[in-house]
């Protein structure tokens, strides 16, 4: 027996070129304890510190990313968009047409489709062939053409009534319900009276 460098008594080992040295499980038994357990003291001192390593490497420096990252999306189309009654014009007895305008303002931008309402009476498309293109922070107007088909089923006093505007954006298309208010009621009624009262039969 030989001491090292510590005092610890250790165990000769001899190795020899031959095939019948001793195994690698008998030089492991032929240490004494002490020598073992300073050597699984050394082998976990140096693992540890290994993890203390990548813990430094991938530390602030470095963040992970949430696995659930909050996408902006597009707005609904009815939520981010506003109609409003802006007048009544070129009403045609003969015809008995009539045009409305209305005003669009949107927060996304937003297609206008289509344009109807509550009377099965009266019918309406746009004036323009294509939809309109409403763009953000600028007052679109959106011009519609209206017809009466019966004076017969047609109210001589307009109560409130309500515009259907199909909507479309990057998101969804949709319809957008909303009443105009009493101006609008106001200037839908003159204009049922004008194209159907006594004073438009021959």
């Amino acid at each position: 027996m030989r001491q090292n460098k510590w005092g610890m008594e250790m165990a000769d080992v001899l190795t020899g070129g031959g095939g019948d040295g001793p195994r690698l499980c008998e030089r492991w038994n032929a240490l004494s304890w002490r020598v073992r357990w300073l050597t699984v003291a050394l082998a976990l001192s140096f693992l540890l510190a290994g993890a203390g390593a990548c813990l430094l490497l991938d530390g602030p420096g470095k963040s992970v990313p949430p696995a659930h990252t909050k996408r902006n999306k597009v707005p609904y189309p009815v939520h981010s968009t506003q109609m409003s009654f802006v007048r009544i014009t070129d009403v045609d007895v003969e015809k008995r047409s009539f045009r409305v305008e209305l005003r669009a303002v949107t927060k996304d931008p937003v297609l206008v489709r289509r344009v109807t309402q509550e009377y099965t009476a009266v019918t309406m498309e746009l004036s323009s062939v294509r939809a309109v293109t409403v763009q953000p922070g600028q007052a679109e107007r959106v011009r519609v053409k209206a017809r009466v088909t019966s004076c017969r089923d047609l109210p001589m006093r307009a109560r409130l009534p309500f515009l259907d505007v199909t909507l479309r954006n990057a998101r969804a298309s949709q319809d957008l319900s909303f009443i105009p208010g009493d101006r609008y009621a106001r200037a839908l009624t003159r204009v049922f009276r004008t194209v159907c009262g006594p004073s438009s039969r021959p």
